[in-house]
């Protein structure tokens, strides 16, 4: 079987890098792109409800129970009356963040070279905007996750503001508290863009984030000004495009020179690192159960690494780039659980892997390219598609149960 796979990823492994580069062109152009388009964020889920930035930048929220589309709570609006009129922020690439009864999420518009991003928070409770002062603006790009904090902070990385180029990023810390008198805490420059998510170490009050320059920074996170938040710097071979994953006390992340990596932040060196075969993009998945790291790369490969030296336990190929993270869960098909590991497709669908081995166990169709992670809520998959729309399935059989259009909540097809 092993060899099989590795025929398979041998005979489709070249054509997949060549056509890398010209595939993976369209991917970063979308951040660049004068009128940025988003349906990439991936829902969050918070008991029984979805959220989600749709493809006009809009905040969403629909019921898990009944699947129907909340109208009088999104962000950003105008009034119709008394009613509330999507008015959407352009694109919002991030999945939201829930902290403390609000969800948080940032998103952006450009016109020429000029960009304009906002950061908020929406109340669960009321729909109304969560901060005394209302969303912040900021002229830059804003394509990261936000990533929240034990100390009340929302971490959030930049490129250039205010058509500055210099620094061309920053990491900025802005207080979640509805009623801070000051909304940010503090700002860090940084030799690049930050296109991906900030991972926190709570534990000892550190972020790491990485940048377009190939930096992936300790950043201290403190109470109060200090004049350099820098603790130290790790330079990688590539540009860091995707999320950090700080996990047991180890970094985790991907370049776009194809290596993943492991580093010790004790040491900043690194543990061990992975040649992936193609950019690495998605964030890492950690599977403690089995002891192994699930990485997922542009060309379409899948590696199962043992976590604790790297070492490859299986690798396989699907079709289309992977983007978002993919979900790991457990499924059950009479009355035998398989734990299984759901891909986002960049060209159509999500595949289904056998963690055990690699072999593509199944797929969730959805007539579609997905660049946003999958989440499972109530028995379903949800899945965000580059359509526009919000699509669920039965975990055990991969069934279509129902579809949802996260622009105006009217049902696909």
């Amino acid at each position: 079987m092993k060899r099989a796979i590795g025929e398979r990823i041998r005979r489709r492994g070249t054509l997949a890098i060549l056509l890398l580069v010209l595939s993976v062109t369209s991917l970063t152009a979308c951040l660049n792109d004068l009128t940025p388009q988003g349906r990439w964020s991936s829902p969050v889920t918070d008991d029984n409800f979805i959220y989600v930035g749709n493809v006009d930048g809009v905040l969403v929220r629909i019921d898990a129970a009944s699947h129907a589309y909340d109208v009088n709570w999104l962000y950003p609006f105008e009034l119709d009356g008394v009613r509330k009129k999507p008015k959407g922020l352009g694109a919002i690439y991030g999945s939201p963040v829930i902290q403390d009864g609000t969800v948080f999420a940032s998103g952006y518009t450009c016109a020429g070279s000029d960009c304009d991003g906002e950061i908020f928070g929406v109340s669960i409770d009321s729909g109304a905007i969560a901060w005394n002062s209302g969303g912040y603006r900021l002229r830059t790009k804003l394509v990261g996750k936000l990533t929240s904090t034990d100390n009340g902070l929302l971490l959030q990385g930049t490129g250039p503001v205010d058509r500055e180029r210099n620094p061309p990023g920053y990491l900025y810390a802005l207080n979640a508290d509805p009623i801070a008198g000051r909304r940010v805490a503090w700002r860090t420059p940084l030799d690049g863009e930050v296109w991906g998510e900030v991972a926190v170490d709570n534990a000892s009050n550190t972020a790491y984030v990485g940048t377009d320059k190939g930096t992936l920074y300790a950043i201290d996170l403190a109470d109060g000004d200090l004049s350099d938040r820098v603790r130290w710097t790790y330079k990688a071979e590539g540009a860091i495009a995707g999320p950090v994953l700080f996990h047991e006390g180890s970094i985790y992340f991907g370049d776009l020179s194809g290596r993943f990596y492991r580093l010790n932040p004790r040491s900043q060196t690194p543990d061990w690192q992975f040649d992936a075969g193609a950019w690495v993009w998605a964030k890492a998945i950690p599977d403690d159960l089995n002891g192994a790291i699930y990485v997922a790369s542009l060309g379409g490969h899948v590696h199962a690494l043992n976590i604790s030296n790297g070492n490859p336990i299986w690798q396989t190929i699907v079709d289309g780039q992977i983007v978002g993270a993919p979900l790991l869960f457990d499924r059950v098909r009479n009355d035998f659980t398989q734990r299984v590991l759901a891909v986002p497709s960049g060209d159509d669908g999500v595949h289904v892997l056998n963690v055990n081995d690699g072999q593509v166990v199944g797929s969730f169709p959805t007539d579609s390219a997905v660049k946003s992670a999958p989440v499972l809520l109530n028995d379903f998959v949800y899945v965000h598609t580059l359509d526009g729309e919000l699509k669920w399935f039965s975990p055990s059989d991969q069934t279509l149960q129902g579809c949802v259009v996260l622009k105006d909540g009217g049902r696909c097809g």
